[in-house]
């Protein structure tokens, strides 16, 4: 029957939550954290399914951080300067024609990286075996003394190896591994959310707007008007 195998497939799932290391993704939060505080560069990667995990990780690094779907307007705090290396396709495919694949993403990250940016691979084996694009990135990251991130499964791989903060899926199976690559990836975002809002005010600024909008004092009003513009030109420093 289709229940056992949904059965198996969801316990398995639950498995996952209870063992994964829970200080491996704060490291990998706060490496993040770091390089939004610093205006650092991350750029995304992946192969496959984890393509597309790395295109929407950017999507999310670039707007949810700063502006999920509950908020209109556009802040004036900025996300992160965000790239994900495998939405390129003219760039991408022209250095897999010239150069070839193992050397297709190392080609762009010579042109893009800086000190101190981040890259973030996600792959499920972590860059063993056929992923040679992903381990010549991380060589030249290593050289241009960028931070490597990553999320795998199986044994983590070489990012696990050679990066700053791999959060390995302790799950020797790829659809569990590509699943809960996306459950990392929303854990990960809306805690940055939660940093930023944080580090800029942003809650207090919020809630000072809500009482000033509803203030009938005009007095109170005033002085609540004045804290807003004083906050915000922090902010905007």
């Amino acid at each position: 029957m289709s229940k056992d195998f949904i059965d198996k497939y969801l316990e398995e799932t639950k498995e996952i939550i209870q063992n994964i290391d829970r200080n491996e993704i704060n490291n990998f939060i706060e490496i993040l954290f770091e390089a939004w505080k610093k205006g650092k560069k991350v750029i995304t990667m992946g192969n496959g399914g984890s393509s597309s995990t790395a295109s929407h990780f950017v999507g999310d690094l670039l707007k949810t951080v700063v502006n999920d779907s509950s908020q209109k307007e556009i802040r004036e705090v900025k996300g992160f300067r965000a790239i994900c290396l495998n939405d390129n396709q003219p760039a991408l495919t022209a250095w897999i024609n010239d150069s070839g694949w193992e050397n297709a993403y190392a080609g762009l990250l010579n042109t893009l990286l800086d000190e101190g940016d981040v890259i973030l691979i996600i792959s499920v084996h972590g860059g063993s075996g056929w992923s040679g694009n992903i381990i010549k990135a991380m060589e030249i990251a290593k050289k241009k003394n960028a931070k490597i991130i990553g999320l795998s499964g199986f044994n983590g791989g070489k990012i696990k190896e050679i990066g700053d903060s791999c959060i390995v899926v302790p799950k020797n199976s790829t659809p569990h591994v590509e699943g809960f690559h996306g459950v990392l990836q929303h854990c990960v975002i809306f805690r940055l959310k939660e940093l930023i809002d944080e580090y800029t005010g942003f809650s207090l600024l919020t809630r000072l707007q809500e009482i000033e909008d509803k203030c009938e004092d005009p007095v109170i009003k005033n002085l609540i008007t004045g804290v807003i513009k004083e906050h915000q030109g922090k902010v905007e420093k």
